[in-house]
């Protein structure tokens, strides 16, 4: 079995010669065409120079042919994505988004800042931008020592500057660094830069002497503080600083045209520069602002540049927010290569998206440089008018926006419902307090109707998945839409449950509701994932913390509907006398399941796969009688880990470009990175509880519900009534024992809470996979055993 699913696997991953030899030529393209090398092409002239403008606040709503002409003709001959721009903070200040796109890693910017007018409740503050310095001087703060090394890196970096360009350092450029130590990401202070300068100038064969002259350098002009953060190596000296970065010969052009931002939030500005927010601030004006000066600086490239020279690669990004709430900002590339239409990446997977960290490694390959990351821009070309093609990324971002603000509110919901649930079932399970004043008489009638208000709160979750294909974010109120859209496919598939023949009885409307939601996600990941994303219990292109495959709670879900429909189909499959098939059933079906969830093309679940695995094993060995100990659980364990290596091992062998999360982690392993990740983890893990009151405590009880619910499970119903869990469960032996006296049924729920226990501890934010996995499974444990309601309390 696990050789099959090995080979399943593998060939999942595409790991032939021709399918790695494309995926290394499709990590190399941008635009609509794959980059090719100057060997493969030698009468290609010398590219023209790339100038990204940087406007950190810019989102595509912003964009308007009256407002905004510029911005809009760029996007009308260009392409263009929503762009992620969140670094480690959940809202991105300016000097934040700027370091992180210099490094093509998340970064924070410090000092942390201090504003004598701050309003003492409004945590949402921004540090200081520091201009760097031409005179070589040092920050006397750093002391004589670090004086003396920044000096002499000055005047080392000073032979280097290209004409029109001089050495500049951002003083006190440690503190700027500060909050990135400890915080579990590696940076690489001006890793675009520096890569620009290494590659040198390459002279493509049989290049003129004409052409040869009109070559750009190798290297980066930063204008603006801005952009001296994003070209600043670790010591904050930026090589080639300018006051005109488009009038340098520099292949890479960076400038800061300011932020579109509130004075509440970027405050202690920077003289001439946009930060400078007027007290009576109007956003529409400092749009129109920005737009003017990118107008200004097109047009002087356009009238200097010279006869024959090679047509620009412009590129607009929104690098950061503009005040406290995160959102989507704007990503727009025009010129050559770049056709109308929208643009992704390898790391998103979705048209129309990037992240900030996909910016560096993007434009090192538009240049045909070498990066770290072969990570490239990826077009999808499109006959849509400029218009169109803006309100549809401006639907995607509102979508973002609305399920960020309303998923605390969802969240808090399901924990409340979750609650009423666990007291019912705690009441409805003690005969004794059912047996006091004709308790018992009316507990069955109560217990039908908490039957059938489970199996309709067991709907919500997938029909808060299902809800992305109804087009809420369009509608004039979108919170309104979504939460209509949430209930009103949940809704759906709760008819659906009752359809016959499976809605005649109970077990028939839970296993058709647990097949569906199966099925559901199990087509959205083969399909590309798109009900996962931007999903109240999926994952938010705003976070970013993931953009394609299996969420956290998409795997709960996962694993819960998985095994529940197993053990009802076992069940069903025994009681006709099909004895091969209640083995072949859970093979077949589970190893499915297992592919769905490790294809790193699919799921790319790591943490989930292993909690599945897990899972299927347990249920297997449960059902072939095979004793289950701390010691064979322990080797289901260590087996399921052992053959997710392996198949990280297996994506890691592919380009990186194409890897998954399975290539990333095992590439940390083998970089001695893993240990930081894994740490940070961690964190993320602690921080979710420490901020989500309500989760505090769904979490630690949902831990010991499963721990309980196992150890109850496995003596159930066999349990001795003068033992001392006997002693202590007796109470409650209201209807599980006839719900469990079914074995397999029995096994099922044992299996779906080991695969929650797992998920529990190896999956990424963890946390979420117990507490949601518990928001299925009580209700279907109420709908289940509504099925002896009357039996129960005679």
């Amino acid at each position: 079995m696990l050789g099959l699913l090995v080979g399943l696997l593998t060939a999942g991953l595409g790991l032939g010669p021709a399918s790695a030899q494309e995926a290394a030529e499709g990590s190399t393209s941008h635009g609509s065409t794959s980059g090719t090398t100057a060997s493969e092409d030698e009468s290609r002239p010398p590219a023209g120079q790339t100038v990204v403008f940087g406007i950190p606040g810019l989102t595509i709503d912003d964009i308007d042919p009256e407002r905004t002409p510029n911005l809009f003709h760029l996007l009308s001959e260009g392409a263009a994505a929503n762009l992620n721009v969140r670094t480690i903070g959940s809202a991105t200040c300016p000097a934040s988004g700027w370091l992180s796109f210099g490094a093509g890693a998340r970064a924070q910017a410090g000092p942390s800042p201090i504003a004598e007018d701050a309003d003492p409740d409004d945590s949402a503050r921004c540090p200081t931008m520091i201009a760097p310095t031409t005179d070589g001087s040092a920050d006397a703060e750093d002391g004589a020592t670090s004086a003396k090394g920044a000096t002499n890196s000055d005047e080392a970096h000073g032979d280097d500057s290209a004409a029109g360009t001089t050495t500049a350092r951002i003083e006190g450029f440690d503190a700027v660094k500060e909050p990135n130590i400890g915080s579990g990401y590696s940076v690489d202070y001006g890793m675009l830069a520096r890569a620009v300068a290494e590659a040198g100038s390459a002279v493509p064969a049989g290049t003129d002497a004409a052409d040869e002259d009109a070559l750009l350098e190798p290297c980066v002009a930063a204008e603006g503080p801005g952009a001296a953060y994003a070209a600043a190596d670790e010591n904050g000296v930026v090589t080639n600083f300018t006051e005109d970065a488009t009038a340098t010969d520099c292949r890479l052009g960076v400038v800061d045209l300011g932020a579109v931002g509130i004075r509440s939030w970027l405050f202690d500005p920077i003289p001439n520069y946009s930060y400078t927010v007027p007290p009576n601030f109007d956003r529409e004006t400092r749009v129109a602002e920005a737009d003017r000066r990118l107008g200004a600086r097109l047009q002087e490239m356009e009238d200097n540049a010279k006869d024959g020279a090679a047509d620009p690669t412009i590129i607009v990004a929104g690098l950061g927010d503009s005040s406290g709430l995160p959102q989507l900002r704007a990503f727009i590339a025009a010129g050559p290569g770049f056709e109308p239409g929208s643009l992704s990446s390898a790391t998103t997977r979705t048209p129309g998206l990037l992240q900030i960290t996909d910016l560096a490694p993007g434009i090192l390959d538009v240049l045909d440089v070498d990066s770290p990351r072969a990570v490239g821009f990826h077009s999808t070309p499109t006959d849509d008018d400029p218009q169109k093609r803006i309100d549809d990324l401006v639907a995607e971002a509102q979508k973002s926006t609305t399920i960020h603000q309303n998923l605390s509110t969802f969240s808090i919901t399901l924990d409340v419902i979750f609650y009423v649930l666990f007291i019912a079932c705690a009441i409805l399970l003690n005969r004794s307090i059912l047996g006091r004043r004709g308790g018992a008489t009316l507990a069955p009638h109560v217990h039908r109707f908490l039957g059938w208000a489970s199996l309709a709160i067991a709907a919500l979750p997938m029909g808060a998945f299902l809800a992305g294909l109804v087009p809420w974010s369009r509608t004039a109120e979108p919170g309104l839409g979504l939460f209509l859209s949430v209930v009103g496919t949940a809704a759906v598939l709760f008819v659906l449950a009752l359809i016959p023949p499976w809605g005649r009885t109970w077990r028939g409307r839970v296993g058709a509701l647990a097949g569906a939601n199966l099925l559901i996600l199990a087509t959205d990941l083969a399909t590309g994932s798109h009900l996962q994303a931007n999903s109240l219990l999926g994952y938010n292109p705003i976070v970013g913390g993931r953009y394609y495959g299996l969420g956290n709670q998409g795997a709960a879900i996962f694993i819960v509907s998985l095994f529940i429909f197993l053990g009802i189909a076992v069940s069903w499959l025994r009681a006709r006398g099909h004895r091969r098939a209640v083995f072949a059933v859970p093979i077949v079906v589970g190893l499915a399941a297992v592919f769905v969830s490790g294809n790193p093309s699919w799921g790319a679940k790591f943490g989930g796969t292993i909690a599945i695995l897990a899972g299927l094993m347990v249920l297997l060995a449960l059902l072939s009688k095979i004793r289950l100990t701390l010691l064979r659980l322990a080797l289901i364990g260590v087996a399921s880990l052992a053959i997710l290596i392996g198949i990280a091992f297996l994506d890691w062998l592919r380009p990186a470009g194409a890897r998954s999360h399975f290539g990333t982690f095992f590439d940390q392993i083998v970089t001695g990175e893993a240990l930081q990740v894994v740490g940070r983890k961690l964190g993320a893990n602690l921080h979710i509880i420490q901020i989500n009151p309500a989760l505090a405590i769904v979490t630690p009880l949902a831990a010991i519900a499963i721990l309980v619910f196992l150890r109850y499970l496995l003596h159930f119903p066999r349990v001795h009534a003068g033992s001392r869990t006997g002693r202590l469960v007796n109470k409650w032996r209201g209807r599980l024992p006839q719900l469990f006296a079914d074995s397999d049924l029995h096994f099922g729920f044992l299996a779906a809470a080991t695969g929650l226990g797992v998920g529990l501890v190896l999956t990424d934010s963890g946390v979420a996979v117990p507490s949601t996995g518990a928001m299925v499974l009580l209700p279907f444990l109420l709908a289940l055993s509504a099925e002896h309601a009357e039996e129960a309390h005679r």
